[in-house]
């Protein structure tokens, strides 16, 4: 037999609320994506040893910040504002020519859902940029590509998470020394629960029982 809970739930699901529980928000889990959260002058470049929320093989990560550029290239936003961040700071090691952060996925995410991790990309004399995104310390997904000169999008759907796992994004420049790959805008977005959804289904559960009390 269900308890009464579980037959309470069923008769609201009945009347229209399946939906509503469908209904989840997207939420992005990469701190300091867009690396603006890092003190670096306008107009000035600079090897930073602590970036929030990022890490690299060098021991520093080389910031652009706002108005620098080489050429007529700026933030991937199209202006001369915010910060990005240059996968190698001034070596070709594969050891040492990257970049990450890493997150948990939280215990509200939706099982079986999708997540969408993109970032902006472009290259200098490297050949390209090359990465993956790791589970639990084993590699789940990789990506590449080239887009000398311009910024790009990369938009991939990671598929297959669980909550709690432990997740990494590893970013690597093909060669180009301290004239590698460029990123910014990273984002790493998984679905969740709307709060307010899920408070309106436990008021209307409330209320279910309220009135079969007084009857």
């Amino acid at each position: 037999m269900f308890s009464k809970p579980f037959l309470t739930l069923t008769a609201l699901m009945t009347f229209g609320f399946a939906s509503t529980f469908a209904q989840a928000g997207l939420i992005n889990l990469v701190q300091n994506g867009e690396f603006e959260n890092t003190g670096v002058k306008p107009g000035r470049w600079a090897p930073v040893g602590d970036v929030p929320h990022w890490y690299s093989g060098e021991g520093k990560i080389e910031i652009w910040a706002e108005s620098f550029q080489w050429g007529k290239q700026k933030g991937s936003d199209g202006l001369a504002t915010g910060q990005h961040a240059e996968i190698t700071w001034r070596t070709d090691k594969v050891d040492k020519a990257n970049i990450w952060t890493q997150f948990v996925i939280p215990k509200a995410f939706s099982y079986g859902s999708t997540a969408l991790f993109s970032f902006d990309y472009q290259n200098r004399k490297s050949k390209g940029i090359l990465g993956s995104v790791e589970v639990n310390g084993k590699e789940f997904a990789s990506f590449s590509g080239s887009s000398a000169g311009s910024w790009s999008a990369m938009n991939l759907d990671v598929a297959g998470l669980s909550a709690g796992d432990n997740v990494r994004l590893l970013f690597q420049s093909q060669g180009g020394g301290s004239s590698g790959g460029h990123i910014d805008q990273v984002e790493f977005n998984v679905a969740v629960p709307i709060p307010g959804t899920v408070a309106l289904v436990g008021l209307g559960l409330a209320g279910l029982g309220f009135s079969r009390r007084k009857k």
